[in-house]
């Protein structure tokens, strides 16, 4: 059995059982033809048809767009049809069977219907959000109205045009009615709901904590549509980054919550294992010229309970602000009060192109495995968002973040990526200055290639107040304390983001960093050995562990963890050189045979000068290490800014080359 959100469709002949006992040859004559309207309606109209039901047809549609204008068609095809047909729209989840159809939609749509005038059109709350952006679709809401088998209230429109009737004042009292004894017993029924419901409040707040720690699981894809799934993904990531600006939560990372994305854990256990209160499970119900998201919160602990469930939907091009009802709803339920710049930051965003939206998140998908290839792909798709709207500030970070990614991937030297990022950043700047993303990319810019210190630190504070729970900021943040000097504000940042996102194999990597600078071997090589074994070719947590063991003088246990780093590669080259240079005479020559070979490589493909430079010092070649060191200075190499925190640069800190790089670097305090 299948569940999606569908736009379903109900249509009746009104009388047709008088009509057929009273002429049943110009009845049946009737029927054929309105047959033949609904089925060319439907069809015209992306829709599917179900199955007739006697006189009346049960249709479904993937966008309620379609649904009314397929049921204005019907309509207006029918006016001389010699007989009225009712028509009644409901957008709600249906489970699918056999080609059949099930659930609360079909059967709201059915009672809908039943109350229409005949010749008119009913539509639910649903409907009218998801068309009220279409101009030239009316509609005038009745109130909420009792159905029967239903036992709530549904808000209730009809929909207005030239061939449609309009309800008189009788109708719609009869509809909005409710008879006295029933009014009474609802009262008491009310009165008694809200003595109950203060009296579990009380309880409640004695037992359960307010929620401040809370995980958003991946979006599940109701549209019935898989290919939306880079939706998906970017949306998911979308409502985190909103509600992580909340600083009252804590919000793991989006990557922590993915690991969830098939799992049969339950909600109880997702929670501990994050340790957190509360769960937020989204739903992607429609997207299209409209998109229609469902959240639940639920609390996880002292025992699962769903405490609120709201439909959140907008035109596809206020898909930004759709974010951030989300995130304030959110807080309104948690009774969290915000600040009126949290207000204003959560209410500021802008409306987008749709079609430059969605390329952005197409790219976004390729951007995040960074191979070449794909690195390739997400370019192609930032500079068609870019195209479609030049005023788009994300895609000018996209594009920025690619040529960012071909430099840390070794694919281009920095400094020819570097300029290219560097004035796609300050545009991105210009154009939206509120956007995250974009002060956290110049922050990542202006520590590790234009070495701007002063500016790198006010782009770090300015990421982490425009949300405290980013985990990627506080990671490299760590980094950058200890580049500045300031090692002992580094470890509490990088535990934060290992607070917000436990299970990121990078920033393991780059905590083992921060342990390697504060010259806690020990602990670096336990933190990373342990990683790698969740994580086996992880190439950062694995060049870091080779330099721990070389810092901790365990040179044996140092080239193994080379060969490991190249046979998770693949390099064959490169393990020949190394194991060539064992044999020879240990690890020291080792590494000297592998620079020889790297640099050989370099007369064919770039290889940075930065990791033939490490490898001579690491082999005591202190002269041809400053060598290639300058080289990668002139290169612009992202690593440089290391080089005065990392202790495999002990050696060479007598050579008079050395305090030159220092120098030219110029870090704070080195005046």
């Amino acid at each position: 059995m299948q569940r999606q959100l569908a736009a379903i469709m109900f249509t009746d002949i009104v009388g047709y059982t008088a009509l057929m006992g009273s002429d049943e040859e110009n009845t049946l004559e009737l029927l054929r033809t309105s047959r033949a309207i609904h089925k060319e309606a439907i069809e015209k109209h992306n829709g599917k048809w179900l199955k007739e039901m006697g006189d009346g047809v049960l249709a479904q549609f993937s966008s309620a767009v379609n649904a009314v204008q397929c049921a204005l068609e019907i309509q207006k095809e029918a006016v001389n049809l010699g007989g009225k047909i009712r028509i009644g729209i409901h957008l709600g989840d249906v489970s699918i069977e056999n080609e059949d159809v099930f659930g609360d939609g079909v059967n709201i749509a059915s009672r809908i219907q039943s109350i229409a005038d005949p010749g008119g059109i009913y539509i639910t709350e649903d409907i009218y959000h998801a068309i009220r952006s279409q101009a030239k679709i009316k509609s005038q809401f009745i109130g909420e109205v009792r159905l029967k088998n239903v036992d709530y209230p549904v808000k209730t429109y009809y929909l207005v045009d030239s061939f449609l009737p309009k309800p008189g004042s009788s109708k719609l009292k009869e509809l909005l009615h409710t008879p006295a004894k029933q009014k009474f017993k609802q009262l008491i029924i009310a009165v008694v709901i809200i003595l109950a419901s203060v009296s579990i409040f009380w309880w409640m707040s004695d037992r359960e904590e307010a929620i401040r720690s809370l995980v958003v699981l991946p979006v599940e894809n109701l549209t019935g549509n898989p290919d939306v799934d880079f939706y998906i993904e970017g949306i998911h990531d979308a409502i985190n980054n909103e509600i992580g600006k909340i600083g009252a939560l804590r919000v793991p990372s989006t990557r922590t919550s993915m690991k969830y994305r098939e799992s049969s854990l339950s909600i109880p256990e997702i929670a501990q294992e994050l340790n957190v209160a509360g769960i937020i499970e989204p739903a992607l119900l429609q997207v299209g010229e409209n998109i229609l998201i469902r959240i639940k919160l639920i609390r996880a602990v002292p025992e699962e309970r769903q405490i609120w469930s709201q439909d959140f939907s907008r035109d596809m091009s206020q898909i930004l602000s759709l974010y951030s009802d989300i995130a304030i709803g959110i807080a309104r339920e948690l009774n969290i009060k915000l600040s009126s710049e949290q207000v204003f930051r959560l209410a500021s965003n802008k409306e987008v192109i749709p079609q430059a939206y969605e390329a952005y998140l197409r790219g976004m998908s390729y951007w995040y495995k960074l191979t070449e290839e794909d690195l390739d792909l997400a370019l192609r798709y930032f500079e068609l968002s870019m195209e479609i709207d030049p005023d788009y500030a994300p895609a000018y970070t996209g594009i920025a973040m690619v040529w960012d990614g071909r430099m840390q991937q070794g694919i281009m030297p920095g400094i020819e990526a570097g300029p290219k990022v560097d004035s796609l950043m300050q545009r991105a700047l210009e154009l939206d200055s509120s956007l995250t993303e974009v002060h956290y990319s110049l922050a990542l810019f202006n520590t590790w290639w234009k070495w701007d210190w002063e500016r790198a630190g006010v782009a770090f504070k300015k990421t982490i107040e425009l949300n405290p729970n980013h985990a990627g900021v506080r990671a490299f943040y760590s980094h950058y304390l200890n580049i500045i000097g300031k090692p002992g504000k580094a470890i509490p940042q990088i535990e934060k983001a290992l607070e917000l996102d436990p299970i990121n194999p990078l920033f393991q990597a780059l905590y083992g960093m921060d342990l390697n600078y504060a010259r806690k071997f020990d602990q670096a090589i336990e933190l990373l050995n342990n990683t790698l074994e969740n994580a086996p070719g992880d190439p950062t947590a694995l060049s870091t562990l080779r330099s721990a063991y070389h810092n901790n003088k365990e040179f044996d246990n140092a080239y193994e963890t080379f060969i490991r780093s190249y046979e998770a590669t693949d390099d064959e080259e490169a393990l020949l050189a190394l194991k060539t240079g064992y044999a020879d005479g240990g690890y020291s020559p080792a590494l000297t045979r592998l620079a020889e070979m790297l640099i050989a490589r370099s007369e064919i493909q770039y290889v940075t000068p930065w990791r033939i430079g490490t490898l001579y010092t690491r082999a005591g070649e202190n002269d041809e290490a400053i060598k290639y060191l300058n080289l990668a200075y002139e290169d612009h190499d992202a690593n440089m800014p290391y080089i005065n925190i990392d202790p495999i640069f002990d050696n060479l800190k007598s050579h008079p080359g050395f305090q030159v790089l220092i120098d030219k670097m110029d870090f704070p305090g080195n005046d």
